[in-house]
C-alpha cells in the first residue's frame, strides 16, 4: 500500500489577517451561541495554553452548549476559512487543545450525568469531570475504566478524544474497550447515535459513501496479514500514536469502525457530544504500599511478575506505579514519605502498589500473596495499609507528580513531558535506557514514573525555549526517542497522553508508511476540509514538535513554579466566567514579558486595562486553587498584590481613613442594609435589585447590588456580667470563682452587619445563638469592649491594603490576647474568614473558628432536641483551607436526619464583598447550587454570613450560621 497523496486542502494555509477572519466568525456567530465570544487580546491570550508545552493564540474563543451550536461554530468556521479546535479542561500534554483558528470550549451544556439501572453502564456528557463521574458512581462500587492521574481536572470529552487511561486502566479498560456507545456531530453537521436503530439506519442511508470508503479500508487491511499482525501488536500495549486502526481489524460493521476510529481522535474527525460506558468494579477492599527496592533491575522484574502477562485483574495487584529515585527526591519532604526515608539508597526506586478484593478475607489472601513476591525480588520495606486517608496521600503524591516534578525545575523554563510504553517483559531494561537517553542528551533533571503494570513510563525534564538551541537539542532527543522507544522495543512513543503536535512527526516512523498511509485517508473520508484540528496526530512539516512552544518569564516568585497544568481550575469561581488561576498566571507573565522587552506597548496597555475586571476585580482570592495545586502555589495572594500596586495615593489615603473610622463606617453598612430591608416592606424586592442595579451601572458599580437575600445583621450582641472579667469587677484577678469555665468570644464583623433571612425554624441571629449556646455549655463568657468596628483586617488585606490590615488586625489580635490572660483562654469567633486570617497575627490568643469549637467543646455538653430531616452544608473557602469540613459535617449531622453538601459549589465567589459589588461572580459561581438540594432540604448552613446571604439568593433555600441551627437543635 501507497502512502496516501495529500490533497490541497489538507494543508491548512495561515491566513493573512487571522484575527480579522476570528471577529467575523464571531459576528456570523452573534445571535446562534449562548456562551461568550471572544477576539480580544485578553481572553485570547489566556486560552492560547494548556497543559502542554506548546502555546498558539486562537482568532476567537467561543463556549459551545449544544449540538446545534456545534453545527454554528462549523458553518462560521468554513466560511472564513479558519480551522477549530475543541477544548474540554485543556489538561491536554501534547499540543492538541491549543489552536490559532478557532478555539470552541465547552461550556455548562455538556454536564449530563446519568447511571443506568444497577449502575452497569453510565451516560456522561463531555464536560464531566472524571472524578465526579467516580464520585457518582462510588455508591455502588463501580467506576469507569480511564483512571488519568488528572482525574480531578480532566473531562470526558477528553478522555474519549485522546483514549486516555491511567493508573488501574492497563489496557483493557480504556474508552476504546469499555464505550457502550457513542453520540457524535460530523464536519457536515449530522449526528450519529450509536446506540439509537433509528440514528444508525438513517447514517446509513445519508453516508453511504463514508461508510463504503471505511467498509473498503477495513478489507484492504483484513488482506495484508503483516499489517494485521502490526496492528495486534501495537495495541498488545498502551498505544495512543496515530488513529485506532485497531477498530479497522476488531469490528467488520462500518458504523462500528466510525465510533471506535473517534476514540483518540484527538478532535480531527469530529465532535463527540455523549459516551455510554460500561462501568467496571470499584472493590471496596484495598491495601496501598509503597515499597521501595535497591535498584531498578529488581523493581522492574518484580513488576514484570506481578503484570500477569499483560492480563488485567481487578482482583490483586491492581495498580504498580514505578517511581524511580529521582522522583522520589522531588516529593521526599512531603510527610507521607517520612516512613520510607530509612529505606531509599542514592539508586532506590519506590513502586506504588494497590491490592484490591470484594471481601477482606480475599484481600488477605491476595496481599500475602504480593508480599512474598516483594520479598522475593528484593524489596527493602514492604507495609501494606489498609487505611484509606492513607492510601489517597500516598496517590496523591503520585497524581501530583507531573506538577511538583514541575515544579522542581529551574523558575523560567517550560516543563517537557512524554509518555511511552514498551512489551511489559521488557521493562526492566528499558527503565535503564531511558535514564541513560535523558542523560545522554542534558537532560539530568529529568524525572521517571509511571504505570508500569502497562510498561508504561511517564518522564518530565525542562529546557528554557528562549535561549538559543534549546529547541535543536529537543530536536535531537525527541528523534533518539522514537529511535528508542518505535524501533529498538517495539513499543509506543505515546501511550496515552494522545499524539498531539509533539509527536505527529514521527507518526509513520513508529507505524511505517502503510499503516500511516491509511491515517491520512481514514483524515480525509471524515474531514476533507481538514476543518477540525489540522496539524495535529497528522502533521508532514517534520518540525512541527519544536514549532509554537511556550516560554516561561518570570513574573511573581509567588507563580514562577506554576506549569500551567490546570489542576486548579474546578477549584475556582471565576473559571469559565473571566478567568481562572492557570490563566491570570500566564497573563501576568505575558504582561511582564512585554514590559521588559517593550516590543508592543498599545497590546501591553490593553492587556493591562483588561486585566483589571477579568483579572482583579473578578478574583475571589480565596486560594482554594492552592488546594489543588500540587506545590500549592497561592494566585489569589499574586492578585492581591497586584491590587496592592495599582491602588493611588488616594485610594490609600480612603482606606486610612476607613481604617481609623470602621465604627462609622460598620454602622453605615449595616444602617444601609437595615433601610433597605425597610423599603421592602413597602417596595417590592425586584425594584429594590432594579434600583440599586441600575445605580450600580450609572457609578461604575461603585454603589453595592442590595439583594433579597442580604439582610441586615444584629449589632454588636451584650455578653452576661462576668464576675472573671477583670474589667467589670475592677481587680486584676477574678474575685469569685464560679466553677464555670470562662471563653473569649469575638463576634466577626460580617455576622455583626449581615443578617440571615427569615425561616420558619424562629431562629437566633448568629452572634445571639453563639451566646446562647455557650451559656447553655455552661460558659462565661468575655468579649471585647467597643465591638463597633473591631475587625480581623480581611477586608483591607483583600482589596490591597497591607499596611492597614496589619494596624487594624494587629489591634484585635492584641486585645484578645490580653482578654485571654496571655493565652490561658481560649478565643473563639464566629467566621471561618476571621479565624483563619487571626491566626496569621502574631499573639497569644489561640483562634478557634465555630465549627471546630462548636463539635469539641459545645457539642459534648448539650442535648439535641429536635432535629431536621436534611440539612444542605456548605464548605466555605477559609473553612476547607482550614480543613474543618469533617467538623462541620459532624455538626450538621447532629442537628439532621441527613445532610447534603455541596458538591458544585468550591467558593461561593461572594468573598467578602464581591458578592455586593460584583454579584456576578457570586452568580456564576453557585450557578448549579440548586442541583445539590435535594427534595425535602428547607435550610442549609455555612460557616460565613455573607456566603450565607450569597447561597441563600442562588441555592433556593435559605442558608443561615452553623451556630444558628444548633442553637435551635438543642434549645
Amino acid at each position: 500500500m501507497q502512502q496516501a497523496t495529500l490533497p490541497p486542502s489538507a494543508l491548512h494555509q495561515p491566513m493573512l489577517d487571522r484575527q480579522a477572519a476570528g471577529e467575523r466568525v464571531a459576528l456570523r456567530l452573534k445571535g446562534k451561541v449562548q456562551g461568550r465570544i471572544h477576539t480580544d487580546p485578553l481572553m485570547t491570550y489566556a486560552w492560547s495554553g494548556d497543559a502542554s508545552s506548546y502555546r498558539l493564540i486562537p482568532a476567537v474563543v467561543v463556549f459551545i452548549n449544544s449540538e446545534d451550536e456545534v453545527r454554528a461554530v462549523m458553518a462560521a468556521a468554513r466560511a472564513e476559512g479558519l480551522p477549530i479546535t475543541f477544548r474540554a479542561a485543556g489538561t491536554s500534554l501534547s499540543g492538541q487543545a491549543v489552536t490559532d483558528g478557532v478555539l470552541a470550549v465547552l461550556g455548562d451544556g455538556w454536564r449530563k450525568l446519568d447511571i443506568h439501572p444497577g449502575a452497569e453502564q453510565i451516560t456522561l456528557g463531555p464536560s464531566i469531570i472524571v472524578a465526579n463521574a467516580n464520585r457518582a458512581l462510588k455508591p455502588f462500587n463501580r467506576k469507569i475504566g480511564p483512571d488519568p492521574a488528572s482525574q480531578a481536572t480532566c473531562k470526558i470529552g477528553g478522555v474519549v478524544n485522546n483514549n486516555s487511561s491511567g493508573m488501574c486502566c492497563g489496557v483493557a479498560q480504556n474508552t476504546y474497550h469499555t464505550m457502550a456507545r457513542l453520540r457524535l456531530v460530523l464536519t457536515d453537521g449530522t449526528m450519529l447515535d450509536s446506540g439509537d436503530a433509528a440514528s444508525r439506519e438513517a447514517f446509513r442511508n445519508s453516508h453511504g459513501t463514508m461508510l463504503e470508503g471505511l467498509h473498503r479500508l477495513h478489507h484492504e487491511v483484513m488482506d495484508d496479514a503483516e499489517l494485521v499482525a502490526l496492528i495486534r501488536k501495537k495495541y498488545r500495549i498502551k498505544n495512543t500514536v496515530g488513529y485506532s486502526l485497531n477498530a479497522l481489524v476488531d469490528y467488520h460493521d462500518p458504523l462500528d469502525i466510525l465510533i471506535h476510529l473517534m476514540v483518540g481522535s484527538e478532535g480531527t474527525l469530529g465532535f463527540v457530544s455523549e459516551v455510554t460506558y460500561k462501568t467496571v468494579p470499584e472493590h471496596p477492599f484495598k491495601a496501598t504500599a509503597l515499597v521501595p527496592f535497591p535498584d531498578p533491575q529488581s523493581a522492574g522484574r518484580a513488576i514484570i511478575e506481578m503484570a500477569n502477562g499483560g492480563v488485567q485483574v481487578t482482583t490483586g495487584v491492581t495498580a504498580a506505579e514505578y517511581i524511580e529515585r529521582r522522583a522520589l527526591a522531588t516529593v521526599e519532604h512531603l510527610p507521607p514519605m517520612a516512613p520510607l526515608l530509612p529505606w531509599l539508597t542514592d539508586n532506590s526506586p519506590a513502586v506504588l502498589i494497590d491490592v484490591t478484593a470484594p471481601d477482606a478475607a480475599t484481600l488477605a489472601t491476595e496481599t500475602a500473596r504480593a508480599v512474598e513476591l516483594l520479598a522475593r525480588h528484593g524489596a527493602t520495606h514492604i507495609d501494606f495499609s489498609t487505611d484509606e486517608a492513607r492510601s489517597h496521600a500516598l496517590w496523591d503524591i503520585r497524581k501530583g507528580f507531573f506538577a511538583s516534578g514541575g515544579a522542581a525545575r529551574p523558575k523560567g523554563t517550560s516543563m517537557l513531558t512524554e509518555d511511552v510504553a514498551a512489551p511489559i517483559e521488557r521493562l526492566a531494561d528499558f527503565v535503564i535506557d531511558m535514564r541513560q537517553l535523558l542523560d545522554d542528551h542534558g537532560y539530568e533533571d529529568a524525572i521517571i514514573f509511571g504505570h508500569a503494570l502497562a510498561g508504561n513510563l511517564h518522564f518530565q525534564m525542562s529546557d528554557d525555549f528562549a535561549q538559543p538551541g534549546s529547541a535543536e537539542k529537543f530536536d535531537r532527543f525527541s528523534h533518539d526517542l522514537s529511535q528508542l522507544v518505535s524501533v529498538q522495543y517495539g513499543g509506543s512513543l505515546k501511550a496515552e497522553h494522545g499524539t498531539g503536535r509533539a509527536i505527529a512527526p514521527f507518526v509513520e516512523a513508529e507505524w511505517g508508511s502503510k499503516a500511516y498511509g491509511l491515517m491520512w485517508r481514514i483524515k480525509q473520508l471524515f474531514d476533507p476540509e481538514n476543518l477540525l484540528n489540522p496539524g495535529v496526530l497528522l502533521n508532514p512539516d517534520d518540525k512541527i514538535h519544536i514549532k509554537h512552544l511556550k516560554v516561561m518569564p518570570l513574573a511573581d516568585e509567588l507563580v514562577d513554579l506554576c506549569i500551567e497544568c490546570g489542576f486548579c481550575e474546578p477549584a475556582c469561581p471565576s473559571h469559565q466566567m473571566t478567568l481562572s488561576p492557570r490563566q491570570r498566571i500566564a497573563v501576568t507573565r505575558e504582561r511582564e514579558r512585554l514590559r521588559r522587552s517593550g516590543e508592543d506597548p498599545a497590546r501591553l496597555k490593553r492587556l493591562d486595562e483588561d486585566f483589571q475586571y477579568a483579572g482583579l476585580d473578578t478574583c475571589a482570592a480565596c486560594n482554594l486553587c492552592s488546594l489543588r495545586c500540587p506545590v500549592g502555589i497561592e494566585t489569589g495572594t499574586m492578585i492581591i498584590g497586584q491590587r496592592a500596586q495599582r491602588r493611588s495615593g488616594t485610594a490609600r489615603a480612603v482606606a486610612g481613613f476607613a481604617a481609623d473610622h470602621r465604627g462609622a463606617v460598620e454602622s453605615m453598612m449595616r444602617g444601609g442594609v437595615a433601610l433597605a430591608d425597610m423599603a421592602r416592606t413597602v417596595i417590592p424586592a425586584p425594584a429594590i435589585e432594579a434600583i440599586t442595579d441600575s445605580a450600580r451601572r450609572l457609578t461604575g458599580r461603585r454603589v453595592p447590588r442590595l439583594s433579597r437575600a442580604l439582610h441586615h445583621g444584629p449589632g454588636s450582641p451584650k455578653a452576661a456580667p462576668n464576675r472573671q472579667d477583670p474589667r467589670q469587677t475592677g481587680f486584676p484577678v477574678p474575685i469569685a470563682q464560679t466553677g464555670r469555665q470562662s471563653i473569649v468570644y469575638f463576634p466577626s464583623c460580617a455576622t455583626r452587619m449581615f443578617g440571615a433571612p427569615k425561616t420558619a425554624h424562629d431562629l437566633l441571629a448568629v452572634p445571639d445563638a453563639m451566646l446562647a449556646l455557650l451559656t447553655r455549655a455552661g460558659f462565661d463568657v468575655i468579649m471585647p469592649e467597643h465591638l463597633n468596628g473591631q475587625c480581623c483586617g480581611q477586608p483591607f488585606q483583600s482589596k490591597g491594603f497591607p499596611e492597614q490590615a496589619a494596624e487594624v488586625g494587629g489591634a484585635l489580635k492584641r486585645e484578645l490576647s490580653d482578654l485571654s490572660d496571655a493565652g490561658r483562654l481560649s478565643v473563639v469567633t464566629d467566621a471561618s474568614t476571621c479565624a483563619k486570617h487571626l491566626r496569621e497575627f502574631p499573639g497569644d490568643a489561640p483562634v478557634l473558628d465555630s465549627s471546630q469549637f462548636l463539635l469539641s467543646q459545645l457539642l459534648p455538653r448539650l442535648t439535641i432536641t429536635r432535629k431536621l430531616p436534611v440539612v444542605a452544608v456548605h464548605h466555605n473557602c477559609s473553612a476547607q483551607r482550614l480543613a474543618e469540613q469533617p467538623m462541620t459535617e459532624a455538626i450538621a449531622r447532629a442537628c439532621a436526619d441527613e445532610i447534603a453538601v455541596l458538591s458544585s459549589v468550591t467558593c461561593c465567589g461572594y468573598a467578602g464583598d464581591k458578592g455586593l459589588f460584583f454579584p456576578e461572580l457570586n452568580a456564576h459561581a453557585t450557578r448549579f447550587a440548586k442541583a445539590d438540594i435535594p427534595a425535602g432540604c428547607t435550610l442549609g448552613v455555612s460557616t460565613v454570613s455573607t456566603c450565607a446571604s450569597g447561597l441563600s439568593e442562588h441555592a433556593g433555600v435559605p442558608f443561615v450560621g452553623l451556630a444558628s441551627l444548633l442553637e435551635w437543635a438543642t434549645r
